[in-house]
């Protein structure tokens, strides 16, 4: 009997060598799958960081031009950089300086800015100003926020280091690009940022949670630690806190500081984990680049900003006269008393010429004022040899424009620096040492003249009432035989080429016409100077701007009294008066009233008026920077966090702020 039992088959696994062979196989089919798919991914990452730099710099250039371009304000940012704290080659703390990186604009009020009516919860904490502000009010007018873009650190929370004063806790690091010694905690890059601010509150009180006053209470606007202030801030008049909305203890030091709340009303124009708004000039091997800095001897990184708003350059801007010829005032071939340039608000310094050269002269003449203290100067440049051959004062000084006999004006202007105006006319009391008076004489003076010259042989049928009204001020009240010359003792005397601003001129004097009237003060006409001296009427005048043409300005009479007549008559500053001989019933003489008997006319005559002292041949050139049109550059600069590569974007754009009064 045959046993029978189950089979059982035998089988075989993998061996070890066979199964690394198929994971050897596996990691090669892997890597040639999963490879190029991990750099696909990498590669999109990096597309869309690329695009997300274009699109985050095209819509900041948009905002950015779009608030300059309305703005009806731009503060002046030439001279007043913004500070960068960075670390130098050792670590420690270094103070450096970022020019145009900051700007500060008032754009134009809106219609809730005055409304009362606003619900006190609609009422923005910070600005006091209604969160909805309505359209733009017309017309024009600036608002009471100012809108403040500038470069900052990423973390701003700041101490006081010593010597060193407020500074930020961490300076600036960027992970991506320091190759070691960095976490990605240790990230603090430059951002840019923007915020609305309101300098004063609703009740007119300065708001000191984020501004620190003068002297005088007023709010300090520019200060180039404003981000990096570990100051207290103070708790404004009608409010309960110093803190702003949002606020909170970046420093952990239990105190509200001004930069905190900085932080806390700022927004950052780019992403605020991945962008850095400075370039740092860095080695092949990708380490920051150093230089000597000239304050604190230590060793600084090469650093720029990305974004600046700059004022455009304008240079040998010709300056258009604002009139050659004056018609109605009987002056067709006239000095211009204003030069008109083609931008307004410029900032300082500037330049402006006055040239009395030709411009292709082979040696130039001009004078030359900057617009600092120091004045005018006269100077002299040869064009062949290309040097300056001539340097010397004018004798006036635009911030301070007064005259004295010792030291008389070669050139005299001033610059009006928000409208473009270099102007050239000044009030007569120039000469006055501040006295702000008209020039004041007796009627006896004209009179006087009239009376003396007419009793000479040869000269009665020349006499004239009359004065010249820039050989009279303070130091020679009576101007009698006084002639416009260099040499003379009247300040205006001293003035070279001096003459008057057509139809700047007003006298009055006394009534000369009979009646209830007559003697009290009364504004006198001025009449063409083509009139006749002889058919003047009562309370007329003739008034020479400049010097009569072919005038005779060198008598050879021998009479001193009839030669100052014949050269005064025909000078520049004549004022003539009625010189028709008195008749029985209509006097043609000045009335004088000695109503106290002390020797002193109780009604003088009284004239005011402009004087300037450049030529017709003049020619104005000027060179400045004009914040009517801003230079604006936004660089955006993205990394992808895993290769640490940067997408950099920069877009530059001229912006004209057409809502800029001149």
């Amino acid at each position: 009997m045959q046993l029978r039992g189950k089979s059982h088959r035998v089988t075989r696994g993998f061996t070890l060598l066979e199964l690394l062979v198929v994971m050897a196989i596996t990691v090669i089919l892997m890597g040639l799958i999963f490879g190029p798919l991990l750099q696909s991914f990498n590669l999109v990452n990096r597309a869309r960081v690329q695009v997300q730099v274009q699109d985050t710099a095209r819509r900041g250039m948009e905002d950015l031009q779009r608030e300059l371009a309305n703005a009806v304000h731009v503060f002046d940012n030439t001279g007043q950089p913004i500070n960068a704290w960075v670390p130098d080659a050792s670590g420690n703390p270094l103070l450096m300086s970022l020019p145009y990186a900051q700007v500060d604009l008032v754009p134009p009020a809106r219609q809730n800015d005055q409304n009362s009516a606003v619900a006190p919860g609609d009422i923005d904490p910070t600005t006091g100003l209604a969160i909805n502000r309505g359209d733009i009010q017309l017309p024009l007018a600036p608002g009471r926020v100012i809108v403040r873009i500038w470069v900052g650190l990423r973390n701003n929370a700041s101490m006081t280091d010593g010597a060193l004063g407020d500074r930020p806790v961490r300076l600036y690091r960027n992970y991506y690009e320091n190759p070691a010694g960095l976490s990605v905690t240790d990230h603090n890059p430059f951002l840019l940022y923007r915020a609305t601010i309101s300098p004063y509150l609703p009740n007119g009180v300065v708001d000191t949670r984020l501004f620190h006053v003068d002297s005088a209470m007023r709010p300090i606007l520019y200060d180039p630690n404003f981000f990096y202030d570990n100051s207290e801030a103070a708790t404004p008049t009608g409010l309960s806190s110093a803190q702003v909305g949002g606020w909170k203890d970046d420093n952990a030091d239990g105190k509200v500081n001004v930069c905190e709340n900085w932080r806390a009303i700022a927004r950052p124009v780019v992403p605020p984990d991945r962008a850095d708004e400075v370039l740092v000039e860095r080695d092949s091997s990708r380490n920051p680049i150093y230089d000597n800095d000239p304050i604190s001897g230590n060793l600084r990184m090469k650093l720029a900003s990305q974004v600046l708003f700059q004022p455009m350059w304008v240079g040998n801007d010709a300056g258009a006269p604002a009139s050659n010829a004056d018609l109605a005032n009987e002056a067709p071939g006239l000095a211009a008393s204003t030069h008109v340039e083609s931008y307004g608000h410029w900032t300082l310094p500037f330049r402006v010429f006055v040239f009395r050269s030709s411009l292709g002269d082979t040696v130039l003449k001009y004078f030359t004022w900057d617009g600092l203290a120091g004045g005018v100067r006269y100077q002299e440049y040869d064009t062949v040899a290309g040097a300056l051959t001539l340097d010397e004062p004018a004798n006036f000084d635009p911030l301070n424009p007064t005259v004295s006999p010792g030291t008389p004006p070669r050139m005299m202007f001033t610059v009006d620096r928000r409208r473009g105006l270099v102007n050239f006319a000044f009030p007569h009391y120039l000469t006055q040492a501040g006295q702000k008076k008209p020039i004041v004489f007796d009627p006896a003076v004209p009179n006087g003249e009239f009376d003396y010259v007419r009793t000479l042989p040869g000269y009665g049928l020349n006499s004239y009432r009359y004065v010249n009204l820039l050989a009279l001020d303070a130091n020679n009240p009576a101007g009698v035989d006084i002639a416009l010359n260099p040499s003379g003792p009247s300040p205006i005397g001293v003035i070279p080429n001096a003459g008057i601003v057509p139809g700047s001129d007003v006298v009055w004097g006394p009534d000369m016409r009979p009646g209830s009237n007559y003697g009290r003060a009364i504004m006198y006409t001025r009449v063409p100077r083509t009139t006749d001296p002889k058919s003047l009427g009562p309370n007329e005048y003739i008034l020479n701007y400049s010097d009569v043409p072919n005038a005779n300005l060198s008598p050879t009479e021998l009479d001193v009294r009839a030669k100052a007549m014949t050269t005064s008559i025909q000078r520049a500053g004549t004022l003539i008066f009625n010189s028709q001989s008195d008749a029985p019933g209509s006097p043609n003489s000045l009335p004088r009233l000695d109503a106290d008997s002390n020797g002193v006319a109780d009604v003088p005559v009284r004239a005011s008026f402009q004087i300037q002292n450049n030529l017709r041949t003049d020619q104005v050139k000027a060179d400045y920077l004009t914040r009517q049109m801003m230079n604006v550059r936004l660089g955006v600069r993205l990394f992808e966090f895993n290769s640490r590569q940067p997408q950099q974007y920069t877009l530059t754009q001229k912006v004209r702020i057409r809502n800029l009064q001149r």
